[in-house]
């Protein structure tokens, strides 16, 4: 069935009449993002059974009972679905409400966690994706005819693939881990979207062990704000200030003048002329919060030769399961495990990797 390209309303509402009744419904969204926060949409995609529509965001649509289907039970299909979740925030308001992503599937089930789409395609379906228009300018308009066949071969191979995938897991009896798996998920982009996950972003700072307890709130008042800025100018957060920036603002001794932010602490003028105030307010600030805790320093020599030998543990259980350790656990929990901060593995990880962990805690 030759996919259907949707421009007005009309159109849009008899395809939602038809996802509606559906139980299950393929997504996927075309986007580009360069010099913005926010993802800019190009194309979104729906599939159900052999139907498929290529619906233009920029043709302002009424989004509003799309963003109710997202929220129903019905359940919808994507693969490594973490932008696309932005991107249907951004034109909904609304998260889907369950969701079976085929990439974290095929994680449950394979050695290789990331498979892309068009690999994992052709391991299960035997099926060649073609990849020309991977980094099109999706919000060009008109889309050209290769454009519009690469986005309405990506969606039609969701629904048979995830099929695939789902029978596979329900031999292995490893549908509850899927669930969990994708409630997970959904929280942590719930946690992301609203509000940036500020922890998650203190806790790439790998040398933020160097801080004392007050430079740590400083450095949680900093990622806050960069945060809330970015979101406000709709600029990468790397653009509005730097980790190396950012980093050496939460030294800086004294009242705080424009100079010292070019000089000691790396802004731009142009940077310093836009944000000095705010920055100069909010270091302020922060000297007047309850100090946080430093993470711990890095793993002593002991320390790492404990690593070793848990990781090898990991993998032996990993291999075990035809699995790939890092699905199992993260370096960065195991290290958490060693450092005093006691990591623990939870539902299904706990089960097959508890006992290991325990021993090291």
């Amino acid at each position: 069935m030759r996919p259907e390209l949707i421009a007005d309303q009309t159109a849009l509402d008899r395809c939602l009449d038809v996802v509606w009744e559906a139980p299950t419904a393929a997504l996927d969204t075309e986007f580009v993002r360069v010099s913005t926060f926010y993802p800019k949409p190009g194309l979104l995609q729906l599939a159900v059974g052999p139907q498929i529509w290529l619906i233009d965001p920029i043709s302002g649509l009424d989004w509003t009972r799309l963003s109710q289907w997202l929220s129903a039970q019905s359940q919808c299909i994507f693969h490594a679905a973490a932008e696309d979740y932005e991107v249907l925030y951004r034109l909904t308001g609304a998260l889907p409400g369950r969701v079976f992503d085929t990439q974290i599937a095929a994680a449950l089930l394979t050695p290789t966690p990331s498979l892309s789409l068009q690999a994992l395609v052709e391991q299960q379906l035997g099926i060649t994706l073609e990849k020309g228009e991977t980094r099109s300018d999706w919000t060009q308009r008109p889309l050209s005819a290769s454009q519009l066949h690469y986005a309405a071969e990506d969606v039609r191979v969701l629904e048979p693939l995830a099929d695939r995938l789902k029978a596979q897991l329900d031999r292995l009896d490893r549908l509850a881990w899927m669930s969990e798996e994708m409630e997970g998920v959904l929280l942590r982009v719930k946690a992301h979207i609203e509000g940036g996950d500020i922890e998650t972003q203190v806790a790439r700072f790998g040398n933020a062990w160097r801080l004392s307890e007050r430079s740590m709130a400083r450095l949680y008042a900093l990622v806050g704000w960069r945060e809330d800025a970015a979101r406000r100018h709709d600029r990468p957060r790397k653009q509005v200030l730097s980790d190396q920036s950012l980093f050496h603002l939460t030294t800086l001794k004294g009242p705080t003048r424009h100079h010292q932010l070019v000089s000691e602490a790396g802004l731009s003028e142009r940077q310093a002329d836009r944000y000095g105030r705010e920055l100069q307010a909010l270091l302020a600030e922060s000297d007047e919060a309850p100090p946080r805790p430093s993470p711990p320093p890095p793993l002593s020599k002991r320390q790492k030769s404990q690593l070793d030998t848990l990781q090898q543990a990991i993998s032996k259980i990993a291999t075990a399961h035809a699995i790939a350790p890092e699905v199992l656990a993260k370096k960065r929990d195991l290290i958490a495990v060693l450092d005093g901060r006691g990591w623990q593995p939870t539902g299904w990880r706990k089960e097959l990797i508890g006992e290991v962990i325990d021993a090291f805690n």
